[in-house]
Formats: structure tokens, C-alpha cells, sequence
């Protein structure tokens, strides 16, 4: 019944392909000022602390850990320099903003494009690169799409308004391409990947066009979606990894976490969501370069930890193959 599911059909319905983002859209169009509560706990509750799990993950699993330490040990505090500095220079860390923006979508195309890979190593799938760069390429212009709409500096122009129309239209039809490819592969066993392409697609493509019709309500409710969509999909692999970890991977602080993990899952995102939205409320600039902090690490860190060509993490993400 779970071949070809990561977890299981519940669970990838519900945290890995969020079929519930059709839910969410329709209670932010439905009720007035539907965006507001649902971006309240995306923000809080889901965004910021997806983020630093990456770095209580990189501290306490040295399964995790593998490769150069210098990038594990040296990045924090590269960072952390580069943001002094700027600070110093500036005054304020508003310039990290457009970077932060930028990596941040493509960490959201990078993320999908590897779940996605996931799901068609357990099917016993080869590299697919229309998947790996169209479905990347796609999510990505998308994301930058939503940063022109919310400045409008190019729709503001005639010619810019019609470059703009062009790059929707081919950028929606490689979004369609890629679904298509999969649609069309032989049937048997594909639901769970076919359903996860499906949801991201649908997801990034009706915010597409919603951007190309300039629909304001949809546009916002979707951009929420789709950052809670990246949030939770992000701790339900997590969840995944921990829970194989159970029985495999070297002995340690995180194995010992990982038995008691959904309890603990639960109290760390409780007692983060909290403490994010304290201390934002009394409008801390620290606590706000500490985020932008975290959020480079954690952009930095996934593009290491998480490497499906390497046998032990393909293991642990149980991406080697069905039997």
C-alpha cells in the first residue's frame, strides 16, 4: 500500500504534496482578510522555524555533518562577519534583502526539484532533466515574477508589461511541459509522484496567473501558499528522515531525539513561533539579523546536507528504490 509513498498516502497527502494549499486558498478568498491569519502562522509558526531546524539538525546529527568541516564550521561565522560589516557600513541590513529574496527562491525551486527526485528514485527513474531544470526554472521565474508584481516597475512600462506577457506564456508552458512529461510515463505505481508534481504545479501555476491578470486577493493568498507549502513539506522531511533514523545512521544526540520526535517537533515549533513573534513585536533588529542569518544558513546547509548521490543520505530518505 506505501510503495512508492515516502511515508505513507496520508501523510504525503497531507505534509509533503499539502493538497490542503487548495483549502487555504479558498478560506483566504472566502473570508475577509483571509491572508492575514494564514500568513500569521506561516510566518511565525512554520517559516522561521523550518529555518533554524536546519542548524539544530547540523548540530546535534553527525550523519548530517559529512563532508569539509570548514563549511560547516566556517559558514556561521562568515556569515555573521559579512552581516556585521554590512551593518557597520550601511547602518542597516535592508541590502541583504533583495539577496536574501533571490537565494530564498531558489532554495523553494531547489527543494521541489528534490522531493520530486525522491519520488522517482523509489520508482527506479533516471535523471529526468526536464524535471530537474524546467521544474526548477519554472518555480524559480515564478518567485522573481511575484517580486516584479509587488514593485511593478516593469508592468508600469509598455514594453516591459509586454516582455513580461511573453515570459509568462513560456515559462507556463515549460511548467506544463514537465507535468506532461510525467502524465504521459507508464502508469503503474506514478500516483504518489504524479501527485506531488501535480500539486506543485497547479500551486505555482495558478499564482502565475494570477500575476499575469494582476488578481491581487489570489496573488497574496498564493504567495502564503506557497511559502507554507515550502515550510511544511521542509518538517515532514525531516519528520521522514528522522523516523528512519531509528534504524540507521550512526548512534548518537539525534538518534535519541529522534524517538521522541513528533512531541518535541511539536514543542520546538510552539516555543519558536512564540518567541519569533515577541520579539519581532518589540521590533529587535538583532533578532531580525539573526533570522537573515539563519535563513542564509539554512539555504547554505540544504544544498549540502541533503545530496541524493550520496548512498547513506539516499538511504535515510529511503530514495534508493523500491523493492
Amino acid at each position: 500500500m506505501t510503495r512508492g509513498w515516502l511515508v505513507s498516502p496520508a501523510f504525503d497527502l497531507l505534509f509533503i504534496s499539502n493538497v490542503g494549499w487548495v483549502a487555504a486558498l479558498g478560506i483566504g478568498l472566502l473570508i475577509a482578510e483571509g491572508a492575514a491569519p494564514l500568513q500569521f502562522w506561516q510566518m511565525y509558526f512554520l517559516t522561521t522555524p523550518h529555518r533554524w531546524l536546519t542548524l539544530v539538525l547540523v548540530a546535534l546529527d553527525p550523519d548530517r555533518r559529512e563532508g569539509p568541516r570548514f563549511f560547516f564550521i566556517g559558514l556561521p561565522i562568515f556569515f555573521l562577519c559579512a552581516m556585521v560589516a554590512v551593518e557597520m557600513h550601511f547602518g542597516v541590513l535592508l541590502c541583504l534583502a533583495l539577496i536574501d529574496y533571490v537565494w530564498n527562491g531558489w532554495h523553494f525551486a531547489s527543494q521541489h526539484v528534490g522531493v520530486l527526485r525522491i519520488y522517482g528514485r523509489k520508482l527506479g527513474d533516471g535523471p529526468v532533466p526536464l524535471e530537474r531544470h524546467g521544474l526548477r526554472a519554472f518555480i524559480f521565474y515564478v518567485i522573481l515574477r511575484t517580486a516584479g508584481w509587488s514593485t511593478g516597475w516593469l508592468e508600469s512600462d509598455d514594453l516591459g508589461a509586454l516582455a513580461l506577457s511573453c515570459a509568462d506564456i513560456a515559462f507556463g508552458l515549460l511548467g506544463a511541459a514537465v507535468l506532461a512529461g510525467e502524465l504521459l510515463a507508464p502508469a503503474a505505481r506514478r500516483y504518489p509522484k504524479r501527485i506531488y508534481l501535480a500539486s506543485v504545479a497547479a500551486l505555482y501555476g495558478i499564482l502565475l496567473l494570477a500575476l499575469s491578470l494582476r488578481w491581487n486577493v489570489g496573488i497574496t493568498v498564493l504567495t502564503v501558499a506557497s511559502a507554507a507549502f515550502h515550510a511544511i513539506e521542509y518538517l515532514a522531511l525531516v519528520t521522514h528522515y528522522a523516523w528512519q533514523r531509528n534504524a540507521v545512521g550512526s548512534p548518537g544526540l539525534f538518534r535519541t531525539v529522534a524517538s521522541y520526535w513528533v512531541l518535541l517537533l511539536a514543542a520546538y515549533l510552539l516555543a519558536i513561533g512564540v518567541l519569533d513573534w515577541l520579539l519581532r513585536s518589540a521590533n529587535l533588529g538583532w533578532w531580525v539579523g539573526m533570522n537573515v542569518w539563519a535563513a542564509f544558513l539554512h539555504y547554505s546547509y540544504d544544498g549540502m546536507i541533503w545530496k541524493l548521490r550520496k548512498p547513506a543520505t539516499a538511504q535515510a530518505l529511503g530514495a534508493g528504490g523500491d523493492a
